[in-house]
């Protein structure tokens, strides 16, 4: 059995402190002659292919050439905050070695791969998961995002097991554990009743 995490909310605390998102989508905007306003924030994130298309059109530029900045700044700022500490993995994280020792790890994260990638070096867990997956950066990668398959498949490619439980603290996270046939903890830290890792560990015994 394979334990897949989601990253952000999960492993990444990455909402605590949003200043790096805002000031990603605002330098997005103004590249594109465009206000910084909240409404406009919004359109580029969470990204689907249709907001970020009307985006476009209201700044007149192409769909390719607003993805490309909208990614590039999107990356730049969060990898830039992990660095800096702005944005960092949960204390409860530490238990993650502890599961390493019971069950092959993985990390499915609609983040783009090279932060799912840079988080696990960062916190000094390269070698303890065994698959990383995080999202490509093509616009069409928007509409692979969790609930989609997609994702999935490619965990599955890597792997030798067709079971897995995946550690998700979003709706469509367990939309995405349903899809696939995935058993699901739904880890959720403000209401419970599995609110940390050292709780997630407890639930795995069940399976």
């Amino acid at each position: 059995m394979h334990v897949v995490f989601d990253l952000d909310g999960v492993l990444l605390d990455s909402e605590s402190n949003l200043s790096w998102l805002d000031r990603a989508m605002g330098e997005t905007l103004e590249a594109v002659g465009l206000e910084d306003t909240e409404e406009n924030r919004a359109s580029l994130f969470p990204p689907t292919e249709a907001s970020i298309r009307s985006v476009a059109d209201a700044a007149g530029v192409p769909v390719e050439r607003l993805w490309t900045i909208r990614n590039r700044r999107y990356i730049d700022a969060k990898l830039a905050a992990m660095e800096s500490g702005t944005i960092g993995p949960y204390p409860d994280a530490d238990v993650v070695p502890e599961l390493a020792d019971r069950y092959p790890l993985g990390i499915i994260s609609n983040s783009p791969q090279v932060v799912v990638e840079t988080f696990v070096e960062q916190v000094a867990l390269d070698g303890v998961f065994e698959v990383l997956v995080g999202r490509g950066t093509a616009l069409a990668d928007v509409s692979r995002l969790k609930p989609d398959t997609h994702l999935y498949d490619r965990l599955h490619e890597q792997t030798t097991t067709d079971e897995y439980v995946y550690v998700g603290d979003q709706e469509s996270d367990r939309r995405f554990a349903e899809r696939t046939g995935m058993a699901f903890i739904h880890l959720d830290r403000e209401r419970g009743p599995t609110r940390t890792l050292y709780d997630v560990r407890d639930r795995l015994a069940e399976y």
